[in-house]
């Protein structure tokens, strides 16, 4: 039998987006169950030119009439926090399945409605927490699954970044702005909090202290001076599925870092990104363990030493994933959520599981405003 391919439309499918033009657009190109129909841009000369570019027969500057072209199976919403709500409700009006990059909505509001919406249309959807598709994340979460380190005592994460600080440009000013929903701890945070959960279980209670150590903002192409609203210093503790207990540091304007430790009573994990632009689902991440001598235990914690585990086989070879990059990631979300789509599975993290998110994130600033440990 044939199988048809998936024809996608990607709102914000500009050669100009630096995210779009990096990830969804190589991806779906390489991808054999995929072709690219259709681009939708603010501007309609941007969206011819980025069709040519690609070899998409259909240019858009009206989300909502990419949406409703008769070429078009799924959407994949690339574009500012702020306008997801329309573009993902514009496809779910259409009964095409969609592909919204995270977070999904500007608020848990947005993202709720967006959820009821999608699943009362019966469409697949999924949400761009593509760091779970990190080979080294899923290598990481079956060692945990395996008992390598034996039951957990605890794990402690960090997440900086040199952005979200005293200084950003023209293009991410936005993320400075609260009630756009794109910030630190939404985006860095929301990614490796997802990671985490993913990893080793949910959260169960938390407490959390938000600190802005920088109230305004240099603009680098013109020295201009903007407030800023969001925390750049987050501060969680809390109890994870099991009573397993976690620390989380997310920080913006300082050195850019990731690291997840994760502390059991026969070894230790750790996953680290080096270079590091705070961001794990960029990939390029390096996984390691450390197994106690059972027999002389605490001399080898003293003399231990970190062994990397290299992953020697991609479980997907045969598709042709780029091999590194911010790309790979997204290329194996598409290929998951395709499979979805093509096969009636449900796999891929759904707008259900990014409600889910929305609402740890929620809880985690209602606990930082009012001083209280929240528990459910």
């Amino acid at each position: 039998m044939v199988k048809q391919k998936i024809r996608a439309g990607i709102i914000g499918g500009s050669m100009n987006n630096k995210w779009a033009s990096q990830t969804h657009i190589p991806a779906l190109l390489k991808h054999p169950d995929l072709d690219i129909t259709a681009i939708g841009t603010s501007r309609m000369d941007s969206a011819r030119k980025s069709a040519e570019d690609v070899g998409a027969p259909l240019a858009f500057d009206d989300a909502k009439k990419l949406a409703a072209s008769e070429d078009v199976d799924m959407v994949v919403v690339s574009i500012k926090v702020p306008h997801h709500h329309e573009a993902v409700i514009a496809a779910i009006q259409e009964g095409k399945h969609i592909f919204c990059e995270w977070p999904l909505g500007a608020n848990t509001a947005e993202a709720a409605e967006m959820t009821r919406a999608a699943e009362l249309a019966g469409i697949h959807h999924t949400v761009g927490l593509q760091a779970r598709q990190d080979f080294e994340v899923q290598t990481m979460k079956r060692l945990v699954e395996d008992g390598i380190i034996g039951e957990i005592v605890s794990c402690h994460m960090q997440v900086a970044t040199s952005g979200k600080g005293g200084r950003t440009d023209q293009d991410t000013a936005y993320l400075l702005n609260r009630a756009s929903g794109a910030n630190l701890l939404t985006i860095n945070g929301g990614h490796a909090l997802d990671a985490l959960q993913y990893i080793v279980g949910e959260f169960r209670e938390l407490s959390a202290i938000t600190s802005s150590r920088y109230n305004e903002a240099m603009i680098q192409e013109t020295g201009e001076i903007i407030s800023k609203d969001t925390a750049d210093q987050i501060l969680i503790h809390g109890l994870l599925e099991k009573g397993i207990p976690v620390s989380v540091h997310i920080q913006g304007g300082v050195n850019s870092k990731f690291e997840l430790e994760i502390q059991g009573k026969k070894g230790i994990l750790r996953l680290s990104q080096n270079p590091s632009l705070g961001h794990v689902q960029f990939g390029n991440l390096t996984l390691e363990k450390l197994v106690y001598d059972q027999g002389n235990h605490q001399s080898h914690v003293l003399n231990g030493f970190f062994e990397t585990i290299y992953i020697a086989a991609e479980p997907d070879a045969g598709l042709d994933f780029p091999k590194e990059g911010v790309t790979v990631n997204v290329a194996k979300a598409h290929d998951v959520f395709a499979s979805d789509i093509l096969t009636g599975t449900r796999l891929a993290p759904d707008f259900n599981h990014a409600l889910q998110l929305h609402q740890l994130l929620d809880r985690i600033e209602e606990s930082a405003a009012t001083g209280k440990k929240i528990v459910w």
